[in-house]
């Protein structure tokens, strides 16, 4: 559904941040093509201590940080 739908934009996936906190959100998104990006707020740490993170995973301390480098 996403993917048609970005698609439809002409939208690449790999231009669109997945940020979460927990591994399976991470991989949905890598899974789509979209760049990961790990918040260490929430279940973040405990998700980063576990390590498999998706190749690529952008790691912030918190979504204000996220949403810093997405933006800048």
């Amino acid at each position: 559904p996403y993917t048609t739908l970005f698609r439809s934009f002409g939208m690449d996936m790999k231009s669109v941040p997945m940020v979460g906190d927990a591994l399976r959100d991470l991989q949905a998104g890598a899974a789509l093509g979209m760049q990961p990006i790990l918040v260490r707020t929430g279940k973040g740490e405990e998700t980063l201590a576990a390590g498999g993170l998706p190749e690529g995973t952008l790691v912030f301390a918190n979504l204000a940080e996220a949403v810093q480098h997405i933006i800048s």
